[in-house]
């Protein structure tokens, strides 16, 4: 039995967010889509849970690591390592939830195992042979020795716990792992996964703890110190209902999408018009990046609401069509247009298509298609920064570069003069980056330059 109590007036609550999970395995999903979504949520869980525990890389370089696998300058090795260790827990999470066996304390070991792989050797997945303090609250966890038996206890109710709402299940071996506290380092990051893993292994998505939420969650597990439950139950409930939110929109998305797929399609079957391979796959990838500039504005702005006042941060994409690919091969051509305004500053600027100048060509190597582009001046002073990209499919061919890139690219004699003691630009080749990635990337550039 568990020593937890929490109030039943969460009740509707939660029986409302079993219904919404109901009806999210019913419905009909592109895998491919789900894939992108669920690269969403671990980035940010990612993110969030390391950031929770003092990890100082951003959310941006924290996308970096994982996805480029580059080192970010001025952070510490043991940054980068906390942000690798816990997208690989995550991954070894999805094996487990999907897995038939019963949990036990040994599976927590693992996790912990790798969520301290190559940061402290001599204690990842041991449990702690020293006594505790949890700086900022009077409890005192149990002595070194009788951590093994209380944790022992606790895989014992993993095991064969009660039928209880998947949430309050969550929450029980949140606060209950944390209560015995068994390791050195790393007992946060391994709860919030072992809570996750819990709600996975019931059909639910993946949950991110903001930063933001640090203090309320930890007056909560405070609180579930002395049985009280209620907050963290309250806490882990709001996380579900903003992880089920985004499955939500998604399936929006499809309900209105399908029907004029299916019409198109049909239409297109019935003219039986042979179209050109290379335009379409330049076509989905352009197209896809105008999706994910236009939902990374749409999550960002919806975030600093209620934060942060009058932010508004738009894509608004322009029809792709094989003239205008056609068209965007001799003379540039816009495919969206930017906007965003804060209180301190506003800025527009527009995404185009056209064929990248022959330096450019040069060091991307072979790639088809007419390149994207931000028109944008660029500064003498800029940080590496997103400068062009050629799609094939679903991934890109990316030139990135520092100070004026576009300058460097110009062939004589319209290549403006730099003055003397300007630096000379960087360029870096980048292969297989995903769509996500140079929206991201986009944003991120605008942001900085115009809005912090």
């Amino acid at each position: 039995m568990h020593p937890y109590h929490w109030d039943a007036g969460l009740e509707p609550r939660l029986q409302q967010v079993a219904e919404r999970v109901g009806r999210l395995r019913q419905a009909r999903l592109h895998p491919a889509a789900v894939q992108n979504l669920r690269h969403w949520f671990r980035i940010h869980h990612t993110y969030h849970s390391n950031a929770i525990e003092g990890n100082r890389l951003t959310l941006p370089e924290t996308r970096a690591v994982l996805e480029d696998g580059i080192t970010i300058s001025g952070k510490s090795l043991k940054d980068h390592l906390e942000a690798v260790n816990l997208s690989q827990a995550l991954d070894f999470i999805e094996e487990l939830a999907r897995a038939e066996t019963p949990l036990s304390e040994r599976e927590v070991r693992d996790i912990h195992a790798i969520v301290l792989r190559s940061i402290d050797v001599n204690n990842a997945g041991r449990y702690r042979g020293i006594n505790v303090r949890i700086g900022g609250t009077d409890y005192t966890p149990p002595p070194a020795h009788a951590v093994p038996e209380r944790m022992e206890e606790f895989g014992r109710w993993l095991a064969s716990h009660e039928p209880e709402h998947p949430i309050v299940v969550a929450a029980i071996a949140h606060a209950w792992f944390e209560t015995i506290h068994p390791f050195i380092d790393g007992n946060g990051r391994t709860g919030r996964l072992l809570a996750n893993l819990l709600l996975m292994r019931q059909g639910y998505p993946v949950t991110v703890l903001r930063v933001e939420e640090r203090a309320r969650y930890y007056t909560a597990l405070d609180q579930s110190h002395t049985g009280e439950l209620s907050p963290i139950v309250e806490l882990t409930l709001e996380t579900v209902e903003r992880s089920l939110a985004e499955y939500e929109r998604l399936i929006q998305e499809v309900e209105v999408r399908e029907p004029a797929i299916e019409y198109l399609a049909e239409r297109l079957a019935s003219t039986r018009q042979e179209r050109n391979p290379k335009y379409l796959g330049w076509k989905y990838g352009v197209e896809a990046i105008q999706q994910n500039l236009a939902e990374t504005a749409e999550r960002i702005t919806e975030q600093l609401k209620g934060r942060t006042s009058g932010i508004d941060l738009r894509f608004m994409p322009t029809l792709v069509t094989e003239q205008l690919w056609r068209e965007s091969q001799s003379r540039r051509q816009v495919i969206g247009q930017f906007s965003a305004n804060s209180p301190r500053a506003s800025f527009s600027c527009s995404l185009s298509v056209g064929e990248p100048p022959r330096e450019a060509q040069r060091l991307m190597g072979e790639v088809a298609g007419p390149a994207i582009y931000v028109d944008l001046k660029e500064k003498a002073d800029e940080p590496e920064h997103f400068l062009m990209a050629v799609p094939d499919q679903h991934l890109f061919t990316a030139l990135y570069a520092t100070g004026k890139g576009f300058n460097a690219l110009i062939s004589p004699p319209f290549r403006k003069t730099s003055p003397p003691n300007e630096p000379e630009p960087e360029m870096n080749v980048k292969r297989q980056v995903s769509a996500l990635k140079i929206a991201t990337d986009i944003w991120t550039y605008l942001i900085e330059r115009h809005l912090t």
